[in-house]
């Protein structure tokens, strides 16, 4: 299978994504959807960037698992959902090789 790069903004810097070609909008979705939560967390809170990442994480895996448990959920929102999952935990993984 083909991989593609993907760049995607998290406040203001650059990071390079490999996915397949036709999940490159997703990424993109994933993380601006990331992006708007993590400013919304470092806005309201004095948390450093690593600290607000693992929050909104946590925010949004907790918004995740609410949706599973929810019958009404349909199989394309929960695959979204997983993917952004791995995007925020890829981020996450970024942001603390950055720390290191």
């Amino acid at each position: 299978m083909e991989k593609n790069i993907t760049k995607v903004k998290i406040l203001g810097q650059e990071y390079k994504i490999s996915c397949q070609p036709e999940e490159s909008d997703e990424v993109k979705d994933a993380a601006k959807f990331f992006d708007k939560r993590l400013k919304e967390i470092k806005e309201n809170t004095k948390l450093d960037e690593s600290q607000a990442a693992i929050i909104t994480g946590l925010n949004i895996t907790n918004d995740y698992l609410k949706d599973l448990s929810s019958p009404k959920q349909s199989v394309a929102l929960k695959s979204g959902l997983k993917t952004l999952t791995l995007q925020v935990e890829k981020q996450l993984e970024s942001l603390s090789k950055l720390d290191s």
